[in-house]
């Protein structure tokens, strides 16, 4: 073989070899991108699901957080709507507080409802029931009465009140007495009688504390309540000057018969009343003093002044260890026979120990004959031995003379005693008494034994 031919051959040989290895390196280099990319298609298969995942936490988190801000918006208006009611119950209870600053004769309770003109008027619905069971032993027979009790009878009232100025307020007053079975008309004859229904105010009235208080209608003339101030707890519905209401209708007996005078002939604190008249009440003078008086329809006039009255309410007047109330009047009743009526009362409640004392007294001035009159004297005790309400004893007696007739001389004594349930605004009651009227003329009456249990409830 030539050296060409074998050069040839060695060439072609090398090119051989070149072109297997070029061929070679180009397979193995193709084997690993392949394992490369197999291997980058799992990570991101891995990243993948990893983000997919935090993709679904995130979406969790967005709807906590979209709660959250749901949660927060509606704290934020109950809170708006909290303030908003809470203003509301503020201004009610302030519009409650004017209401019940309002002239209340009679200490008058009310709540407070909107009337036709809530911004200028405010309308107050208060009320009581007052109902007893009465035990009466009358010297002829024992016999049970259950009435209405008229110390303080059952009766609904509505008072409209709205400013006109800051110190100045305008108002109406409404109260009607219901009162079946009322034990003023509850007799051994006739132990249930028609219902009693009383017109007790119908009036409007203006107050200024600078002023005072003009009132214009049927209701209290200026003596009303004069002769019956009283701060022991047993006054409101069972213990007072008007010793005879509570059984006000009964006969006294002779033997087994029926009299013709009845217990409330025979015993009378002389008192004011109602009636229609207009009446003046001054602004409270130096710690309580205050002047009124009233003139009414047949040519009726009354003057009081009293101590600690504060148009009506009662408030007294603190001195020292004291809180102490008092009243005096002068009137004209328009009565037969009778020239003038003079009345008063006084109470005194010394703080520390609850214990009171109650006076009071009244008559008129006859054209003939003895004058009548009246005395009244009573020592209460209040407590609070119980977390449910105030407790609260009396004694009383009372001695008049030529009441039912000239020369007649009545007595009466009794004990009572009551509990307060406060927040259900009830005050259980009982009591015994006695009515003795000593006579100089027929007929000679029969003692009469009186035991009372009874509740009165307001709203």
């Amino acid at each position: 073989m030539s050296r060409a031919t074998r050069r040839l051959s060695a060439l072609m040989a090398g090119v051989l070899v070149i072109g297997t290895w070029i061929s070679t390196a180009q397979s193995q280099t193709v084997s690993v991108d392949a394992a490369t990319l197999e291997q980058l298609q799992q990570i991101i298969q891995q990243q993948q699901k990893q983000l997919e995942q935090q993709f679904e936490q995130l979406k969790s988190q967005a709807g906590t957080i979209n709660a959250l801000e749901q949660r927060l918006n509606q704290l934020e208006e109950d809170s708006r709507e909290t303030k908003a009611a809470a203003k509301e119950a503020k201004e009610t209870a302030e519009e409650a507080v004017v209401t019940m600053q309002s002239p209340a004769p009679g200490r008058e309770s009310s709540r407070v409802v909107s009337a036709d003109n809530p911004d200028k008027i405010k309308l107050a619905i208060s009320g009581q029931i007052n109902r007893a069971i009465n035990v009466v032993g009358d010297g002829r027979d024992t016999d049970a009465y259950f009435v209405d009790n008229d110390v303080s009878n059952s009766r609904v009232r509505f008072v409209g009140t709205g400013n006109i100025t800051p110190e100045t307020l305008l108002g109406t007053r409404m109260e009607i007495a219901f009162s079946p079975n009322n034990s003023s008309d509850v007799s051994q004859s006739e132990e249930s009688p028609d219902d009693f229904i009383d017109v007790r105010k119908v009036e409007a009235f203006a107050r200024n504390d600078s002023y005072g208080q003009i009132q214009f209608g049927k209701g209290q003339a200026a003596a009303d309540d004069t002769a019956e101030f009283d701060l022991s707890l047993v006054a409101g519905p069972i213990m007072y000057s008007g010793v005879a209401d509570i059984v006000g209708g009964l006969f006294f007996t002779e033997n087994d018969e029926l009299t013709g005078i009845r217990v409330d002939d025979a015993f009378f604190n002389f008192d004011g009343k109602r009636q229609d008249r207009v009446r003046y009440d001054s602004p409270v003078i130096g710690p309580g003093l205050q002047l009124s008086g009233s003139a009414g329809d047949s040519q009726q006039y009354d003057v009081a002044l009293t101590w600690g009255g504060d148009y009506g309410d009662w408030s007294g007047v603190e001195v020292g260890p004291f809180t102490t109330l008092g009243a005096v009047s002068f009137q004209d009743p328009d009565a037969d026979d009778v020239d003038w009526r003079v009345a008063g009362s006084f109470s005194g409640l010394h703080n520390p120990t609850g214990l009171s004392l109650t006076v009071s007294g009244g008559m008129d001035s006859f054209d003939e004959g003895d004058d009548p009159y009246n005395l009244y004297g009573k020592i209460g005790w209040d407590q609070s031995f119980f977390s449910i309400g105030d407790t609260g004893f009396g004694v009383d007696f009372t001695y008049s003379e030529n009441v039912s007739a000239e020369n007649d001389e009545g007595t009466s004594f009794g004990f009572a005693a009551i509990q307060l349930l406060e927040d259900y605004g009830t005050e259980i009651y009982a009591q015994f008494r006695v009515f003795d009227l000593d006579r100089d003329e027929s007929p000679a009456v029969n003692e009469i034994y009186v035991g009372t249990v009874g509740t009165r409830v307001k709203f």
